[in-house]
């Protein structure tokens, strides 16, 4: 299934790793590198990883406001779609009065944080 011209799409990978490899067809792309940590919680584990920067959440919700002007659909992906990606959704879910299941917990609470606090800092920017 190739992805409608309208949606965009949010590539979250390892900075360890390679981009991940994306079909064509996405009307916006944003690809972005951080490690799935959290160094509030567990400050601690993974001392050789990086959590996301406050650079690269501007970034991401500079990112979803211009995308909000012409895409109707927002793909988030992560490599395994459970903490990162599922943040980045929550984050925007919130901010924009969206449904976001109240059951999953399993989002990045960093992450979460960090995008939240980015979006509502550039709410007026676009």
């Amino acid at each position: 299934m190739s992805p409608r011209r309208s949606t965009a799409l949010i590539s979250i990978t390892d900075r360890a790793l390679p981009a991940a490899t994306l079909g064509e067809g996405w009307h916006k792309v944003f690809r972005v590198a951080f490690d799935d940590v959290d160094p509030v919680e567990h400050p601690d584990d993974y001392q050789d990883l990086r959590p996301i920067g406050d650079d690269q959440a501007l970034a991401i919700a500079r990112f979803i406001h211009t995308a909000k002007q012409d895409c109707v659909r927002l793909v988030v992906h992560c490599r395994y779609g459970v903490s990162r990606s599922a943040a980045v959704a929550k984050a925007i879910a919130d901010t924009e009065g969206l449904y976001f299941p109240p059951a999953y917990e399993e989002h990045n609470s960093y992450v979460y944080r960090a995008v939240r606090w980015a979006l509502e800092y550039t709410q007026n920017e676009a």
